[in-house]
């Protein structure tokens, strides 16, 4: 299999062509004073399952590149966690390398520590709004001096090259975009920075050491607006390998911001979207040096077909090794089929980046490895385990109790696995998300674990079944109360209902009718529930009472949302509360004026929580000690059932 062969990078043997590419997690390794462990213990596990090069978090070179919840390392700390992170990382046999970038005119001032300004080449306005500086000449040797500082400091200390991030709108595709640079003297100049920037990296790390570079293969920004374009981006990079100062050319997409949807595409993007473009850059560049190609590449079929094809020389599979990093161990060992595919689902990882430390929807361990590992302590003895509910919460808790070794019974009351996370099914590419109940349920069937579908659990089970650990994952009942008076002049369902086009259990012919969601939540499945809606032919109109649409959706897929929903035809109320229902009509307040409008609606879609099914909770502890998981605790997402399930079957 040609993914898992060995490859050549300039002066660096890569056991493997399976790469995971630099990507924002746990930022703060790079804060001076942080022991940087999360981090390291994060990527050493990618490192134990297999993985043949990392790349890892872009670090700021300069401090006119910071932003909040980013830091500027200090030399001497940095060095320790970089030798100590290296030796990790070597033992396991990856190579490592970092990635160096500046921000430029990108991003707000505001979360800097001394409220620096943004710094760019011609005093570019930054997709936030905020003016930048123009530096001066000694500005722009200041900035490459603290990339060539950088990159002697990672060579020093472990690392075994250095990729100069060109890609995302930063700072170095600034410094050949017409939009952010029109400069007059010598940094105007085509490439001149870029060469320069190379030529004094590569002199202040020598030739023993990989120097890597990543470009947008489509910076996404017409001409006319300033852009480059694929064509003359896949030219730009063929000069820039010209100048035979690198050893490899990595790629992304996009200039940052909303692009950032398609760069690190969700479910609703084809698996190897970018792959075409991929090759075309590798014939630009006439092969001169191996190309990473990136772009949702879930699968090792996938990877293989990239490379088998001549698309790229390696494949970037971040994503898919944060959902599974054993994911190239299990390749060798002849059990693909167990490997835990990446949903697309981006809710755990770059939707929380910047933000939040990341995690994976259904691979609780991401960001948590040491704290997993002193969970997994070998067990006293075999317990006799009872889980109730077989959704995402169930299956997990089931799952690691049974991984764990104890003996697990799952009884679930409906027909099939999944809980309410079964509503997907028929949302389209949404339904990617049931892979993560597949697997799981693949895995159950392995460890042997009973399954009891159709078997509603009371008093009268548990008394007979005499469990040592009962787990109860019984989930919510969605409700149809939307909170406000009502005289039922219009119908009223659930946001589960919605889901199904059912109204009191029938099938509902919703086309031509126009719905009202009331969207308390403003989460994903609220937005599901708009597309559910509208597939089945209906004109939604959402209030909310907050701000804008989808408040507690991540960027990736809020920035889909806000071009979709004028495609649909979607009518979004913000700020907006239900005030009554009465004759066959709406009254809606506005939060903040208190202005009241009254519109006709259909039906009414009560987008809110459903309510904890935890009426057994008392029953069961006094046969057995009880952990409630799930929505029985409270009615979240599958992110959180999947944590809570997997925290409580490493607990017994």
């Amino acid at each position: 299999m040609k993914l898992l062969s060995p490859i050549k990078l300039g002066p660096v043997d890569l056991k493997n062509r399976v790469v995971s590419t630099a990507h924002e997690a746990f930022p703060d390794f790079f804060q001076p004073g942080a022991t940087g462990e999360r981090y390291m213990a994060y990527q050493e596990r990618r490192a134990e399952g297999g993985v043949g090069l990392v790349i890892l978090t872009a670090m700021h070179v300069h401090q006119s590149s910071q932003i909040a919840n980013h830091f500027i390392y200090d030399p001497d700390d940095l060095a320790r966690k970089l030798q100590q992170l290296s030796t990790r990382m070597h033992r396991h046999g990856a190579k490592v390398f970092s990635q160096l970038f500046h921000l430029g005119a990108v991003g707000k001032s505001e979360g800097r520590t001394d409220l620096h300004p943004l710094w760019g080449f011609s005093g570019t306005v930054a997709t936030s709004g905020e003016a930048s500086h123009e530096m001066t000449g000694e500005e722009i040797e200041e900035v490459i001096d603290g990339f060539v500082r950088t990159a002697q400091l990672v060579t020093s200390n472990g690392m075994d090259g250095v990729e100069l991030h060109g890609a995302h709108g930063y700072l170095i595709l600034q410094s050949f975009s017409p939009y952010a640079n029109k400069r007059s003297d010598k940094w105007g100049e085509h490439l001149y920075f870029v060469k320069e920037l190379a030529r004094r990296v590569r002199a202040a790390i020598g030739p023993d050491k990989v120097l890597g570079f990543r470009i947008s293969v489509d910076d996404f920004i017409r001409p006319s607006d300033g852009g480059v374009g694929h064509e003359k981006l896949c030219q730009i990079a063929g000069e820039i390998i010209d100048t035979g100062l690198f050893d490899y050319l990595n790629h992304s997409e996009g200039s940052g911001g909303a692009d950032y949807a398609r760069a690190v595409g969700s479910y609703r993007h084809p698996f190897g979207e970018f792959l075409p473009l991929t090759r075309a850059l590798r014939a630009a560049i006439k092969g001169a040096v191996p190309v990473v190609g990136v772009g949702r590449i879930p699968t090792p079929d996938l990877a293989e077909r990239a490379l088998e094809e001549g698309d790229c020389d390696l494949v970037g599979m971040t994503r898919a090794q944060i959902s599974d990093p054993d994911l190239v161990r299990k390749l060798q060992d002849g059990q693909a089929h167990r490997i835990r595919t990446c949903t697309g689902a981006n809710q755990g990882c770059i939707d929380r980046s910047g933000v939040y430390p990341i995690t994976c929807i259904h691979n609780p361990e991401v960001g948590e490895e040491n704290r997993f590992r002193s969970l997994d302590k070998p067990i006293d003895r075999v317990k006799k385990v009872l889980v109730v509910g077989g959704g995402p919460a169930g299956m997990k808790a089931a799952e690691i109790a049974a991984r764990r070794g104890h003996d697990v019974t799952l009884a679930e009351a409906g027909h099939k696995l999944g809980g309410r996370l079964n509503l997907v099914e028929t949302l389209g590419d949404a339904a990617n998300l049931l892979s993560s109940i597949s697997w799981i349920e693949q895995e159950l069937f392995h460890l042997k674990v009973k399954v009891l579908s159709q078997t509603l659990v009371d008093e009268a089970f548990v008394k007979a079944f005499q469990p040592d650990v009962i787990i109860m994952a019984t989930g919510a009942v969605p409700t149809n109360d939307i909170g406000v008076s009502s005289d039922d002049s219009i119908p009223a369902i659930s946001s589960d209902d919605a889901a199904a086009g059912l109204f009191e259990g029938d099938k509902l012919d919703l086309r031509s009718t126009r719905s009202l969601l009331i969207d308390r939540r403003a989460n994903y499945e609220t937005a599901l529930i708009v597309e559910a809606l509208t597939r089945r032919g209906s004109t939604v109109t959402v209030a909310t009472p907050f701000m804008h649409f989808g408040v507690n959706i991540g960027k990736t897929h809020l920035a889909e949302y806000l071009k979709l929903l004028p495609k649909w035809n979607t009518t979004v109320l913000p700020s907006t509360i239900p005030a009554r229902i009465s004759n066959g009509q709406a009254y809606l307040r506005n939060a903040f004026s208190g202005q009241e409008t009254a519109e006709k609606f259909d039906f009414i879609v009560a987008g809110v929580h459903p309510k904890p099914r935890n009426e057994l909770f008392e029953i069961f502890r006094k046969y057995a000690p009880t952990t409630t998981v799930g929505d029985v605790i409270a009615p979240r997402s599958a992110l959180e059932a999947f944590r809570e399930g997997d925290r409580a079957g490493r607990s017994i």
